[in-house]
């Protein structure tokens, strides 16, 4: 009986130990298949990468699972002329929630003609990603195909998710609908990011009656990304004569402190900004725009507007303007201190005052160097000049001009 068992004992060893080889030799063989499946997809990343495009579909041979490798393979054989649309679309096959996959193969394959693989690679790209690239190519898409109502759905979708520069899907939406009012209802996203980009590209279009509304909303509501914006539209409109459009933007952007200065009110005879130079001319919509001249520099200084003259400027220049709105046949008076710095009593210093257009409007000078004049339109300009008086030398220091004011008189 112990015999027995102990026979049985050693057979069940034995048959452990082969179990335990047999095991051992299975992770080896398991391990080896792995090395070896290791080695072979290394290799084959390595040749995917290659110039020679024998390479590269020997690569997806070795790795035939790879989407990666048959995207190479895709833009490999592209760049030499052929046909990546059949690698394009394994990639997307053995990847399928990639969309980048599916935009890619959806590009390509409109590029060779095939427009229905075209359409279902990209409208995939859009379910698998929420984002604006899909959207956008979407609209490309359909726009070259002439299909309005598609066109204008992934407008608006690509619209809403869209992010930075949105100018190029703006360029499309004119292209087929060049009405600033009908963009504004039925495809601009009310948002401050892509309405603020809408007034830019209008102004960019030189549509400015229709820009007016638009800039208004986006003034009500703005804020310190806006301004840049609001402020070359107030430029802008003011060149072109539009001063009620430009005032109403130019109060908003003074109610809600992004400019520094109190708003305009031509009927109570509020139309001179900054006549203190308490702040640095800005040379935006109605502040001062200071205008070097030769021989002219303006330092700056805060409390005046100072300039320095070597003696060689221009007989008769402008060293500073600005638009003012004003009441159409009422009469004003503009007055200034100036006074010098550096050199002797300035001569030659006065004021002058043209409307819009730069045709000069006849005024009255003081004798205390004010001038008055009657407004021939609600828009003018005044500007601070220089004339070399007859039979003088030119002027020669510096001149500090502070306490500007035009009043309407009564």
């Amino acid at each position: 009986m112990t015999r027995d068992t102990s026979l049985r004992t050693r057979s069940r060893r034995r048959a452990a130990s082969a179990a335990r080889l047999l095991l051992g030799c299975g992770i080896l063989i398991l391990l080896g298949l792995a090395a070896s499946r290791t080695v072979r997809l290394a290799y084959a990343d390595h040749l995917s990468r290659s110039p020679r495009l024998p390479d590269r579909v020997r690569a997806v041979r070795l790795a035939p699972d790879s989407a990666t490798l048959y995207t190479r393979l895709a833009i490999q054989r592209e760049e030499l002329g052929g046909d990546p649309v059949p690698d394009l679309q394994r990639a997307a096959e053995l990847d399928p929630a990639n969309a980048e996959r599916y935009l890619r193969l959806g590009g390509r394959a409109e590029l060779a003609g095939d427009a229905a693989l075209a359409e279902r690679s990209l409208l995939r790209a859009a379910v698998l990603s929420r984002l604006y690239q899909p959207r956008f190519s979407l609209a490309g898409y359909y726009f070259r195909r002439e299909n309005a109502d598609m066109f204008h759905k992934w407008l608006v979708e690509a619209l809403r998710a869209a992010y930075g520069d949105v100018a190029p899907l703006l360029e499309l939406g004119w292209r087929t609908q060049p009405d600033a009012a009908e963009l504004w209802r039925s495809t601009i996203p009310h948002t401050p990011e892509i309405e603020r980009q809408f007034l830019i590209f209008l102004m960019d279009k030189r549509q400015a009656p229709a820009a007016a509304p638009f800039a208004i909303d986006v003034a009500a509501h703005a804020t310190a990304e806006d301004r840049p914006a609001l402020i070359r539209y107030c430029g802008w409109r003011l060149f072109e004569n539009g001063a009620a459009d430009a005032l109403a933007v130019w109060n908003a952007l003074c109610s809600r402190n992004l400019v520094p200065y109190h708003g305009l009110d031509p009927p109570g005879g509020i139309s001179l900004t900054n006549g203190d130079f308490d702040r640095a001319p800005t040379g935006g919509g109605f502040d001062w725009r200071l205008q070097p001249q030769p021989g002219v520099t303006l330092p700056e200084r805060r409390g005046e507007l100072r300039a320095a003259f070597t003696g060689e400027q221009p007989e008769f220049c402008a060293m500073a303007w600005q638009f003012v709105p004003v009441m159409p046949g009422r009469r004003y008076r503009l007055r200034g201190d100036w006074r010098p710095i550096e050199g002797d009593s300035p001569s030659g210093l006065g004021w002058a005052v043209y409307d819009w257009a730069n045709h000069p409007v006849i005024a009255e000078e003081a004798p205390d160097g004010s001038i008055a004049f009657t407004a021939s339109a609600d828009l003018l300009r005044l500007a601070w000049v220089y004339r070399r008086p007859v039979g003088s030398v030119r002027f020669e220091g510096v001149v500090s001009l502070r306490n500007v004011r035009l009043e309407m008189e009564k």
